[in-house]
């Protein structure tokens, strides 16, 4: 949807247009269709679209025979030699326990493993820094990639603060959502409630910055204006937002719950009420983070942006700390609430 608003505003770059010349090719079906829209009809072109229209439905028969003969139940259940990347991905799922202890590590460890195959996860990660980076593109550099200004300068930090916004919904706001009803284990295990948050939040810092590592790696393969002090200062950004949204993310979490599919990407989880009160509490995470960009610009100095924004992260652990500890107190009150909302739906534990 954007990318051809990217072209628009940017022009084609050289190697696109080189790439354009080699691939002309005259029975294309797209260059068929409108010459025999546009002009007189020609058996040729006639023949060319019946061939491509056959060789499409041809390609459809054949994916609709092969879906009867694959199951994926039995390709999952059928054992076969690990792949390099899989055994890669296995061990980076334990790398939790060798900084944190149990059970804290075991938690961090199950919710590392469940978000990157939950489908409605996956589908906001990956939209962080690919459409995250279209849609900004042409606003940041309208006057082509050596634009100057604030947006075109803090591109990389820019693009992190949406991608950020959209894990909110999944990372943030409703960090019970995808459990649904297996909530209630955490009422009967072992557990303290404290680390169950700390565990989800732990978890959705390793995804935020995985997220603005992905961003910084998509600007520096499409020579974007992006320094090795960009990326630290982005970095330092999204500390200090995170912090502050995962604070509020577990009052809200525990004073509207709300089940989620994992397997439905796009349906709204989060309550009316509190849906309304994030379009005023988005601004108001930025005002540290703000008044850094403006002390720098009012004193011309970094050593400005950097005192600014070490006094938002000290403020943003101290809302951190004292909403975990009064989450973890509502959560004892609430407790028979927040089980009947989240079994409100199908899930992996019924009531």
């Amino acid at each position: 949807a954007a990318l051809p608003h990217v072209v628009f505003m940017s022009g084609m770059p050289e190697w696109l247009r080189v790439w354009r010349q080699k691939a002309e090719f005259l029975w294309w079906p797209w260059i068929v269709t409108a010459r025999l829209t546009t002009g007189p009809v020609h058996a040729a072109d006639l023949a060319a679209l019946l061939a491509w229209t056959a060789a499409g439905a041809a390609f459809g028969w054949w994916q609709f025979e092969r879906s009867f003969r694959f199951d994926g139940d039995e390709a999952r259940a059928t054992p076969g030699e690990t792949p390099a990347l899989a055994s890669w991905v296995e061990r980076s799922y334990r790398l939790p326990g060798l900084v944190l202890r149990d059970p804290l590590a075991a938690m961090v460890e199950k919710e590392l493993r469940f978000l990157s195959r939950a489908p409605r996860f996956r589908i906001v990660f990956l939209m962080g820094f690919s459409f995250g980076l279209l849609i900004w593109l042409p606003l940041t550099f309208r006057g082509g990639r050596d634009a100057t200004g604030f947006f075109a300068s803090n591109y990389l930090t820019l693009v992190s603060a949406y991608a950020l916004m959209l894990l909110g919904e999944v990372s943030f706001w409703n960090v019970f959502g995808f459990d649904r009803g297996a909530v209630m284990n955490y009422f009967v295990l072992p557990v303290k409630f404290s680390h169950v948050l700390m565990a989800k939040n732990i978890t959705a810092v390793v995804f935020v910055f995985l997220e603005t590592a992905a961003i910084a790696t998509v600007c520096f393969i499409l020579r974007m204006p992006v320094t090795l002090g960009k990326v630290v200062e982005c970095y330092a950004v999204m500390a200090v937002m995170t912090l502050l949204l995962l604070g509020i993310g577990n009052l809200g979490s525990v004073h509207y719950p709300r089940p989620v599919n994992p397997a439905h990407s796009w349906r709204s989880a989060s309550a009316g009420r509190f849906q309304a009160f994030l379009m005023l509490l988005y601004p108001v995470v930025s005002i540290p983070v703000i008044l850094a960009y403006l002390a720098r610009y009012a004193f011309q100095t970094q050593w400005a942006f950097a005192g600014v924004l070490a006094v938002g992260a000290a403020i943003g652990a101290v809302v951190y700390w004292v909403a975990l500890e009064s989450a973890v107190a509502s959560v004892e009150r609430r407790r028979e609430d927040v089980l009947t909302a989240l079994s409100a739906s199908d899930g992996p534990v019924t009531s």
